[in-house]
């Protein structure tokens, strides 16, 4: 069979396959990143703000050591609406690849609406506002609304703990999101017909007895996501855990209680607890040790004791968005289910719900401390 036959004979059969040929995505040699924030706001808030920009800036060196042109136009916010328009009407954004911002959720509108029209990629850190979104498939959230949030937890407690028995602890001071939390777990404990004991936080030991089965894994939630409530209840747990050692006690928490670890870890290790959460930082994996202190080095202070670390979320997220851009180009949004970046701290996993509309990350995970001791995060499969 010659050559020339050959050729012909495979451009046929790929028309005669499909009638569309689609065009392998070409990455971008070059991007022009906007960040609007307000960078210098003398505030604690600001100061967040401004580390959250370094870590950028970290991930822009990292991708211009892997080939990429980046350009970064930085801008500080300002908090209201009115500053957002003097900024808009004052600079020209236009040439953007991708814009980073802003912070206060009176301004989301009104930078939406000039990404929409410029046709620019709108990343939104830090709000979970989502109503934006709706016809613009360009722009991201990187927060999800606590709804959501909260339905993937509920969601993990009904798999992970489907033949156990449930207590639902009533702290007699819920919170908003601890009252929110429970209505989630009764709603997908009935679906599952399933249902939790009551236990008051305040209980006599006869209640902790009518309440806990000694005969099966007993799981059981707060309805307060404060360390007030904790620290109320783990005393009482403890005595009842001396005096039945046998019995299983496993804790189910709140994204809120990784900021109670270096007081509380040993607890949370005895407890086996599980706490859901849109992201975690293991402080003992050498590549976040090298990363705090890369930032040390380059900005020479270390990054605030926060939950996130804002300086770590920077660089998740503009290093995810270059690589993306660098590698797919135009195509990004027809590929984000194939990029698979580990990040520092911050996962991604965007949705959406109708092909016009932005993404928003939905990515929830577990982080297990077990009784051996041990970290472990555990995830959607």
């Amino acid at each position: 069979m010659s050559k020339r036959f050959y050729t012909l004979l495979m451009i046929f059969l790929l028309a005669a396959g499909s009638a569309t040929i689609v065009k392998a995505a070409e990455g971008l040699s070059r991007v022009r990143m906007g960040v609007i924030l307000p960078l210098k706001e003398r505030t604690p808030r600001g100061q967040k703000m401004v580390e959250f920009y370094q870590g950028m800036l970290m991930a822009v060196d990292s991708m211009k050591h892997k080939g990429l042109s980046v350009d970064v136009v930085a801008m500080h916010s300002g908090a209201t609406a009115s500053e957002m328009d003097a900024l808009l009407n004052s600079t020209s954004l236009a040439d953007c690849d991708i814009i980073f911002g802003p912070l206060d959720g009176q301004q989301i509108p009104i930078l939406s609406d000039y990404c929409d029209i410029h046709g620019i990629r709108l990343v939104v850190p830090f709000s979970s506002i989502t109503n934006h979104l709706t016809g613009r498939p360009l722009q991201y959230v990187i927060s999800a609304p606590r709804y959501n949030i909260q339905q993937s937890g509920a969601w993990f407690l009904g798999e992970l703990f489907n033949n156990c028995h449930f207590v639902m602890v009533d702290t007699k001071q819920a919170d908003s999101e601890g009252a929110a939390f429970a209505e989630q777990v009764r709603t997908t404990l009935n679906k599952k017909g399933l249902f939790a004991r009551q236990l008051p936080i305040d209980g006599d030991d006869m209640a902790f007895e009518t309440a806990i089965n000694p005969l099966r894994r007993n799981v059981i939630v707060l309805n307060s996501s404060t360390i007030k409530a904790i620290n109320t209840l783990l005393p009482r747990l403890k005595d009842y855990k001396q005096q039945h050692p046998d019995v299983q006690l496993t804790l189910f928490g709140y994204p809120s209680w990784q900021t109670y670890t270096s007081q509380l870890l040993t607890d949370f290790y005895q407890f086996d607890t599980h706490i859901f959460t849109t992201f975690y930082r293991n402080p003992l994996e050498r590549h976040n040790r090298d990363f705090e202190n890369s930032f040390l080095s380059w900005f020479h202070r270390p990054m605030g004791n926060t939950f996130p670390r804002y300086g770590t979320l920077g660089f998740d997220l503009a290093y995810f968005f270059l690589s993306g851009l660098s590698t797919y180009g135009e195509e990004l949004e027809s590929n984000l289910g194939s990029m698979h970046i580990q990040p520092l701290q911050t996962p991604l996993s965007f949705t959406r719900y109708d092909e016009e509309n932005g993404f928003i990350n939905t990515f929830v995970e577990i982080v297990h401390y077990t009784t051996a001791q041990s970290i472990e995060l555990m995830t959607r499969q």
